[in-house]
C-alpha cells in the first residue's frame, strides 16, 4: 500500500522544493492560520484517524524554533467532525495521542511529542464502501470551518491467474504481469512482495527465525480510463536484485524461502490529483515551482480512502528458486 509516511515523503519535499524555489515566497509574511489536514480513511480499518495540524511562522521568529514546540502547531481547542453524506448523520471526533494508539510519530524538524490525532472508532461511524463522506473542522476563533469530502473505496479483486502462485521460472528480463480488479473509486495504486524467509544463526543452525522484507514492485499505478482491471509488471531482474541488496550476505546464517505475498493497496482520487499534479511540473523541462494540490475548502494536504488487497501464498520453485539460490544477485545470501 501506499502509506501515510510514503505520502508525507513525497509532500513535504514538494512544499519545501517550492518555498525554495519561488521568487515570490515570503518567509516573515504577516501571521496566518493555515490547516495541515490528512487521513486516508479505510472501512478495513477499526478506527478512523485524522490529523489536524498548523503552519505559520510569525514575522521576526525562527520556523526551525518554532516546529519544535507543541503549541505551535497544534490547535487548542476544535472540533473534528464526520458526516456520512448518505444518511445525515454526524460524528465528532476525539482527541487521542498517537502514541498512546500504537501510531509514535517520528523525530524530525517538528515536535514528536505529543502526536495528537482525532479518532473515531469504525464501529461508530459506520461507513460503508461507495459512501460519501464530508470532514468539518471548526477551529473557533470566527475563522472559517474547513471542510473536505471523498468517497469511500470499495473492496479490490485479485485476478488470480496473474501471476500464478506458483512461480516455476522468472528470468531477469521476463516480465510478470500484476493484474487486479479494483472499485470503481480507486485510481492510484502501490503494488508489493512482501517476501518471507526463515534464518538460522551459525551458533544455533537447528532453530530459525521467521523474517521479511518488502519489495515495492510501483509506487504509483494510474487507472486514470476507470477500467475494470490494473495491472503493472514486475521484472526477475528488478525482483532478484533487491533481495541482493535488502537481505545481508551470509555470515554462516542459513536462509530457507518461506512464500511471498502480494499486497495492493489502493487510493482515491484525491491522492491520484496530487501525485498527477507533482509529476507534471517536474523533471529538466518543469519550472521553477511545484504546484499543490489540496481538496481541503483551505490550507494543505488531502482526505481520501484506501483499500487494501493482500494475496499470500505465492511459491518460488524449480528454475525460479535456483535462480534464488545460485543467481548472481543472490547467491552470497545462503539459501538452501
Amino acid at each position: 500500500m501506499m502509506r501515510l509516511k510514503e505520502f508525507f515523503a513525497l509532500l513535504i519535499p514538494a512544499i519545501l522544493f517550492f518555498s525554495s524555489c519561488s521568487t515570490d515566497f515570503e518567509l516573515e509574511a504577516d501571521w496566518k492560520d493555515i490547516p495541515v489536514v490528512y487521513s486516508f480513511i479505510s472501512v478495513q480499518d477499526t478506527a478512523h484517524y485524522v490529523r489536524v495540524e498548523k503552519a505559520f511562522l510569525e514575522p521576526g521568529g525562527n520556523a526551525l524554533e518554532i516546529a519544535k514546540i507543541p503549541d505551535s502547531i497544534y490547535y487548542d481547542n476544535i472540533t473534528v467532525e464526520i458526516e456520512n453524506l448518505k444518511t445525515g448523520q454526524s460524528y465528532i471526533l476525539q482527541r487521542v495521542d498517537g502514541r498512546d494508539e500504537g501510531y509514535p510519530k517520528d523525530d524530525g524538524i517538528f515536535a514528536s511529542e505529543p502526536n495528537y490525532l482525532y479518532k473515531i472508532p469504525a464501529s461508530q461511524a459506520n461507513l460503508e464502501e461507495g459512501g460519501r463522506i464530508r470532514l468539518s473542522i471548526n477551529r473557533g476563533d470566527g475563522l472559517p470551518p474547513v471542510t473536505a469530502e471523498t468517497t469511500i473505496l470499495s473492496e479490490i479483486d485479485s485476478v488470480s491467474s496473474s501471476p500464478s502462485r506458483v512461480i516455476r521460472r522468472w528470468l531477469y528480463q521476463e516480465p510478470k504481469k500484476i493484474s487486479w480488479r479494483p472499485g470503481p473509486e480507486a485510481k492510484i495504486f502501490d503494488v508489493r512482495f512482501i517476501f518471507y524467509y526463515r534464518e538460522s544463526q551459525p551458533s544455533n543452525p537447528s532453530v530459525f527465525e521467521r523474517k521479511s522484507v518488502e519489495w515495492v514492485v510501483n509506487r504509483a499505478v494510474f487507472n486514470e480510463t476507470n477500467s475494470d482491471r490494473v495491472e503493472t509488471e514486475a521484472f526477475g531482474e528488478a525482483f532478484y536484485s533487491f533481495l541482493g541488496s535488502a537481505i545481508p550476505e551470509s555470515n554462516g546464517e542459513i536462509r530457507l524461502f518461506d512464500g511471498m505475498e502480494l499486497v495492493v493497496t489502493g487510493a482515491g482520487e484525491e491522492l491520484y490529483q496530487f501525485v498527477r499534479v507533482a509529476r507534471a511540473n517536474t523533471g529538466i523541462t518543469s519550472s521553477q515551482s511545484i504546484p499543490s494540490y489540496s481538496n481541503l475548502s483551505e490550507g494543505l494536504g488531502i482526505i481520501t480512502s484506501r483499500f487494501t488487497m493482500r494475496r499470500p501464498g505465492f511459491r518460488l520453485q524449480e528454475e525460479a528458486l535456483d535462480s534464488l539460490i545460485n543467481g548472481i544477485y543472490t547467491r552470497g545470501l545462503g539459501f538452501r
